[in-house]
């Protein structure tokens, strides 16, 4: 099967050149420079499936069995579990494991079933402390497990890296590490970010063993005949809304549907949890009242309330 193909039919759009590029590649990148919202979690992780499973051969066999996808934070985490569920379910690849590993999140016998294809998605607290042996929130028993399991047989990707600090030369020294020390089986890592520099990879282990090949952004990807020209080039405006944010965030609701133009993304930044969940249940609980919803939007609207 065509990348082209595989990647419609998971996410019933056709690929971006850049996404094309990477998967097909005879060499994975090291470090995919593409700016945010140009799909860089449907690149790398159906990549890496199509890679595993349709490539030649010699790409099928150094693609590792485990995509470990390491994230700055919980609220990413989430976005990527549903993205992913949703084109493995389209694609019926039900062989291929989704596992969490965030703090508060159920618990994941995943490295009782070494020898199947998973997805590891994560924050970088819990996956990190497991690759450098001292794992967070698990047995010390368990740790030398996971340490195993996560320095071999991994494509690592690290989204957004430019947010997780420490984790950026943590990431980038265990690279190093695992070239110059050996695996027993290939585990190679991918870091996508619309501003990191290169030099930040440049650690004492890891400068020696970099290959230096980049992914960015070409002219066929800019050509206004294509879909992702009109999203890097749309028109986004950035205006106060005017209104103090009361308690019960009827005024910022009101607003909002005041000026929100019917098919297009409006975006409220608030500068606490509190009120934006307030704002958001005042909002849906005004469209209510125009057209009919789901029995969970519902629920979320008195949850929000009562919380």
């Amino acid at each position: 099967m065509t990348f082209d193909k595989f990647f419609e039919q998971a996410t019933k759009t056709p690929p971006y050149p850049y996404q094309r590029r990477l998967a097909t590649a005879p060499e994975l990148a090291e470090l995919v420079r593409v700016p945010t919202g140009a799909g860089k979690t449907a690149a790398a992780v159906l990549g890496w499936l199509w890679r595993r499973h349709f490539a030649d051969e010699v790409v099928r066999r150094a693609t590792p069995r485990r995509l470990v996808y390491c994230l700055p934070m919980r609220v990413l985490v989430d976005q990527s579990i549903r993205e992913a569920k949703k084109w493995l379910g389209n694609l019926k690849f039900h062989d291929t494991r989704i596992s969490i590993l965030m703090g508060g999140a159920e618990k994941d016998e995943w490295f009782l079933e070494p020898e199947r294809s998973a997805i590891l998605i994560g924050t970088q607290d819990m996956l990190l402390s497991r690759a450098l042996n001292r794992g967070y929130a698990a047995s010390r028993f368990h740790w030398p497990i996971d340490f195993g399991l996560l320095n071999n047989d991994c494509l690592w990707v690290f989204d957004e890296p430019q947010l997780m600090g420490n984790g950026v030369a943590t990431s980038a020294q265990l690279a190093g590490l695992r070239a110059s020390l050996g695996t027993v089986a290939p585990c190679s890592s991918l870091w996508m970010s619309a501003t990191l520099e290169p030099a930040w990879l440049d650690t004492v282990d890891f400068a020696g063993w970099r290959r230096g090949s980049s992914l960015e952004l070409e002219a066929d990807d800019y050509d206004p005949k294509r879909p992702l020209h009109k999203r890097m080039t749309a028109k986004k405006t950035l205006e106060p809304l005017g209104v103090m944010a009361t308690k019960d965030g009827k005024e910022v609701a009101q607003q909002v549907i005041k000026r929100h133009i019917p098919g297009t993304q409006t975006l409220v930044v608030l500068n606490t949890v509190a009120r934006a969940k307030m704002s958001t249940s005042r909002l849906l609980k005004i469209s209510l009242r125009r057209k009919p919803f789901s029995s969970s939007t519902r629920n979320f609207v008195n949850s929000s309330e009562k919380n």
